[in-house]
């Protein structure tokens, strides 16, 4: 059986990750960046976008797509949501999805900002590394590339 193809996005805001949460037991939860599965006949694009708007609320742009990608099977993107408040949506996954990924059911929203680096897993600071590469290649440095460079700094 081919693996599901799965998005995520990076939104970034006044120097704030967003992220999702949900439980992984009945005293943690874990936060993870907006996304899900990528539906039959779409597009990874057309399912970040989707998923913005289904887990935020928020009309997504994309800025762009990562040309590399930690994990596999994975299309992450850089989306704007410019000024628009987020508010809890929903995550309608199907029920063929593993353990792991029914632990990350979206719970709540939450702004992470780039200056408390303490707060970010390991897999975050990765594709940070990897946005600060992509970024630097196109030569688009948004107002929070600062931040994002001294956090990125701060941990390694």
């Amino acid at each position: 059986m081919e693996k599901r193809q799965r998005v995520q996005a990076i939104v970034i805001q006044d120097n704030k990750v967003l992220f999702g949460a949900g439980m992984v037991n009945e005293k943690e939860y874990r936060h993870f960046f907006i996304g899900g599965g990528v539906e039959k006949g779409e597009t990874p694009e057309e399912a970040i976008v989707r998923e913005v708007k289904e887990e935020t609320g928020c009309k997504g742009t994309i800025i762009f797509k990562f040309t590399n990608e930690y994990k596999e099977n994975h299309h992450t993107f850089l989306v704007d949501i410019g000024n628009q408040v987020v508010s809890l949506g929903y995550d309608p996954e199907p029920e063929e999805l593993d353990k792991e990924q029914h632990l990350r059911a979206l719970q709540k929203l939450q702004f992470i900002p780039l200056s408390e680096p303490n707060s970010f897993s390991l897999i975050d600071i990765e594709y940070f590394k990897i946005l600060l590469k992509e970024l630097n290649n196109r030569n688009y440095f948004p107002e929070w590339f600062e931040e994002l460079k001294k956090m990125l700094y701060t941990v390694s």
